[in-house]
């Protein structure tokens, strides 16, 4: 993370310096930064620091856990699992993994580049590439239907555009979109 109020401190530390009260120091800062101004009880504490005798303007580091677990090792350890088994869920891949789910699925939309579909994921390269066939034929009855649209119509529908839509179909080896009972009315 970058320290944006490290200038800021290092303003306070020089107000210090010059014998300005904690209040004088935050108005001074307000009329310099706007609103990027830290607030007035950060003020006071830096304040506080630099009085009692500190000398470093950088933070203190924090105990605890890492900020982020998404570390080549772990980035490395789901693009295995996810190869090994594209049927697993993002929470079954954090299970597995003793990881966080937002990390994991972080890991797969930002750094290996997939994404979500009905709680399994796919590889990114899958999105540029055009929709699946059957579409295509769903395009293609649109067309026709618009071409009879005075079928739509009429309650009862001519039944003499159906053998040409299914043979459409099956010249291209796909079965037709709609039940078996529509093609025995034919």
């Amino acid at each position: 993370m970058s320290d944006r109020y490290l200038e800021q401190r290092i303003s306070i530390k020089f107000c210090v310096k010059l014998s300005k009260s904690a209040s004088e120091t935050h108005h001074l800062l307000k009329e310099a930064y706007g609103d990027e101004v830290m607030s007035r009880a950060r003020v006071f504490d830096w304040h506080k620091r630099f009085k009692e005798g500190r000398e470093d303007v950088r933070d203190d580091a924090r105990s605890g856990r890492p900020v982020t677990h998404r570390t080549d090792e772990n980035i490395q350890k789901v693009k295995d699992l996810v190869c090994s088994n594209r049927q697993l869920t993002v929470r079954m891949m954090a299970e597995e993994l003793n990881l966080d789910k937002e990390t994991v699925r972080l890991i797969l939309k930002e750094n290996l580049n997939m994404r979500k579909i009905s709680a399994k994921v796919i590889s990114g390269v899958l999105k540029g590439e055009p929709t699946p066939r059957k579409l295509d034929f769903q395009t293609d009855l649109s067309k026709e239907t618009r071409k009879n649209s005075s079928c739509l119509r009429k309650k009862r529908c001519n039944l003499t555009m159906l053998p040409r839509l299914v043979s459409n179909f099956l010249s291209q080896g796909i079965l037709p979109p709609w039940p078996p009972k529509a093609l025995e009315l034919a």
